[in-house]
């Protein structure tokens, strides 16, 4: 990343770290550990990093950042929405692997124009060296195609598949709260060649975005817990931009 650039994602965290963390983060401590210590731990998961840090590059903001962010979110929600059914804990862990697998692929053809279902294409051909069963590849490669916000999806029959498919969906979306302003922002700044006065033109729209996103979360605790994630990261985008006026706006030398 350019040098501007990581001066202002450094001044972007600063912002970000005066606001409160969302509640998800705080409430949900011990699933979001038990997520994280399966995706270090995990033998599929860290055969499927290895494969992918090679090729994943932050360019876009949707590297292996990202994606394990995800993905751990992704398991995290898929063990509390699980927590009051009568299924077995190696069953819940099992599915929470698949959202951690689904987490690391589901950009896996970002840059393309129809990534979601490139992208599902991909992590077909990926994970055919995995130990999965067909029903699994299946789960993991729908919940990819269907992570895209604003378009029409596959809807499952099974209910489980459907849960993998909505966890995803919505742990990729808590990404548009505070690490749209701290981490994405600047990596695609500096992969377009966007100088800062450029950036405070596209903010507006870039802003409208995160209010459309918040009405699209699937699962209840994406509905429950989501948009608060949302508003967190519109009060730092405001700020952000509030500083991105001051000094780089078009009254910054006078």
């Amino acid at each position: 990343m350019d040098e501007v650039n990581q001066r202002l994602q450094l001044e972007a965290q600063r912002i970000a770290s005066r606001h409160p963390i969302p509640e998800f983060y705080v409430r949900f401590r011990t699933p979001l550990a038990i997520a994280r210590k399966l995706y270090f731990s995990d033998p599929m998961v860290r055969l499927l990093r290895e494969v992918l840090e090679p090729v994943f590059t932050d360019d876009f903001g949707h590297g292996l950042f990202h994606s394990s962010r995800v993905g751990i979110d992704s398991a995290a929600l898929l063990f509390i929405e699980l927590e009051t059914t009568p299924m077995e804990q190696s069953r819940v862990t099992r599915l929470m692997v698949l959202g951690l697998l689904a987490g690391l692929l589901h950009d896996i053809r970002r840059n393309e124009e129809n990534h979601a279902e490139a992208g599902a294409e991909e992590a077909e051909r990926v994970l055919r060296d995995m130990p999965l069963d067909e029903d699994e590849v299946r789960c993991i490669c729908l919940a990819i195609k269907n992570h895209e916000a604003f378009t029409e999806t596959v809807q499952s029959r099974r209910p489980w598949f459907q849960l993998v498919s909505d966890c995803l969906y919505d742990a990729d979306k808590f990404r548009w709260g505070p690490d749209t302003f701290t981490h994405t922002l600047w990596h695609m700044a500096h992969y377009n060649h966007l100088t800062p006065q450029e950036l405070i033109g596209k903010f507006p729209w870039g802003i409208e975005g995160l209010f459309r996103i918040q009405k699209t979360f699937r699962t209840s605790i994406g509905r429950d817990f989501g948009p608060q994630i949302i508003d967190t990261g519109l009060e730092i985008g405001k700020e952000i931009y509030r500083y991105l006026l001051k000094h780089f706006g078009e009254d910054a030398s006078g």
